[in-house]
């Protein structure tokens, strides 16, 4: 008898988590627990110790990107598949390079996500669904050249607040960082990406289809 695969879901939607436990199990994979917090996650997974992670990016307190990097680097082996209604390249991609293994859309059909979790836990592959594939394609296609892509994850996360018109004592409270190191991480991003001022901050916000902080928070 195959032992069925464990899972771990992570959405602030109780709704959603109930519809996708119901949904794994009738392809014997076994939800052995329900989380609506990355911060819940991090105290938990440990002892739980799932198969795979299924994260949405939309949490509230600490983003599924933030948590995907932290859970990854304190569980090297953890196999995170990210469930999102985003569709935007700069979060795929950020959560690839934070360690998630898999990409799906909350709009693609069950049975992608069953293969997604199959090609992670059984073959440690990478997978993004179809829908996203062909997201980041064209936008290769057409732009080859993201500024954005030259901001680390701590700088993204503040230009992201930066462009909400959050101040300094906001984002180091939403970052758990310090004052001090919002201003040099807001400096290095006047830098990198060339800009004078805020306006300047959400222009290349609007040309690369930034998603707001607090549409991740939603």
């Amino acid at each position: 008898m195959i032992t069925p695969i464990t899972a771990l879901i992570v959405d602030d939607h109780i709704s959603v988590r109930e519809g996708y436990r119901l949904l794994l199990t009738q392809f014997d994979i076994n939800v052995i627990g329900e989380m609506d917090s990355g911060e819940q996650l991090l105290q938990n997974y440990a002892q739980l110790n799932p198969d795979i992670v299924i994260m949405d990016l939309s949490l509230k307190g600490m983003n599924g990107l933030d948590c995907t990097a932290r859970l990854t680097q304190r569980y090297p082996d953890a196999k995170v598949i990210v469930l999102s209604m985003h569709d935007n390249t700069n979060f795929i991609t950020r959560a690839i390079q934070n360690g998630a293994m898999a990409y799906v859309l909350k709009s693609d059909s069950s049975s992608v996500l069953v293969e997604a979790i199959k090609q992670v836990y059984y073959l440690s592959k990478r997978y993004l669904s179809n829908d996203v594939a062909n997201t980041i394609a064209m936008e290769t296609i057409q732009s080859s050249n993201d500024k954005l892509t030259v901001l680390s994850d701590r700088e993204y996360a503040v230009f992201l607040l930066l462009i909400e018109g959050r101040s300094r004592n906001e984002i180091a409270s939403t970052l758990s960082i310090s004052p001090g190191t919002v201003s040099n991480n807001k400096a290095k991003i006047m830098q990198k990406l060339q800009a004078n001022s805020l306006v300047d901050l959400i222009a290349i916000s609007t040309e690369h289809n930034t998603v707001k902080q607090n549409q991740l928070d939603a």
